[in-house]
């Protein structure tokens, strides 16, 4: 897959030709998309190693407590950078928020990034599928944290992360769907959704939240 280059100022190249698809081929997005469409849009705002910094730390958890969490640690390093992760004590990670589990997470991205600073850039060249599986690889990184990175770092724009808690409960909620029949019901939708997939979240979460996550 070549290389996509990002200009994190503005909205990834296939928003608007996204929104014209999804508004003509799903009339439930189209809703969505009209009552969302001042929101701010997908950004790539971060390096990889903060991006995944947020991600891990938003794993299995609110919004509010990875908002929190990540306040406490930037109130105490500062601007968060790799060295300066790598060069904490654990401790003062631990009274921020953060399990052992996920600043061994953090820590091991921040080494991974050191020993081998074009590890990311090499991932742009794979398709999603093979993304996904180099970066689940990683140790901490499950679907959702790589499907996030995709999303979030480099605005792939037909992902659509099934684990996600909030496009489970704003699909379940728009189509009225029963949860027991999300993957199900998800899956004929894609079909119409396809290849903007990443939109189509992206204005599912919006409908339950307004505040933009960007990672």
């Amino acid at each position: 897959m070549p290389i996509m280059k990002i200009d994190k100022t503005k909205k990834p190249y296939y928003w608007s030709e996204a929104i014209n698809h999804l508004s003509k081929h799903d009339p439930i997005l189209s809703n969505l998309i009209t009552q969302h469409k001042t929101c701010e849009v997908l950004k790539s705002t971060n390096n990889p190693f903060v991006t995944f910094f947020k991600i891990i730390i938003g794993q299995q958890i609110s919004i509010e407590a990875a908002n929190a969490i990540e306040g406490k640690i930037r109130k105490a390093v500062g601007k968060v950078t790799r060295k300066k992760i790598l060069s904490v004590d654990n401790d003062i990670l631990r009274t921020c928020g953060l399990s052992f589990r996920k600043i061994k997470y953090i820590k091991g991205i921040a080494e991974l990034v050191d020993k081998d600073p074009n590890y990311f850039k090499k991932i742009s060249h794979l398709n999603d599928a093979e993304a996904i599986e180099s970066l689940t690889s990683i140790y901490g990184i499950g679907p959702w944290s790589a499907e996030m990175f995709l999303i979030f770092h480099f605005n792939r724009k037909n992902i659509l992360p099934l684990g996600d808690i909030g496009l489970v409960n704003s699909f379940c909620k728009n189509y009225r769907v029963d949860k027991k029949d999300f993957i199900k019901e998800i899956c004929i939708h894609k079909k119409s959704w396809e290849p903007y997939c990443t939109v189509a979240t992206w204005f599912l979460w919006r409908d339950i939240d307004e505040d933009v996550v960007q990672y």
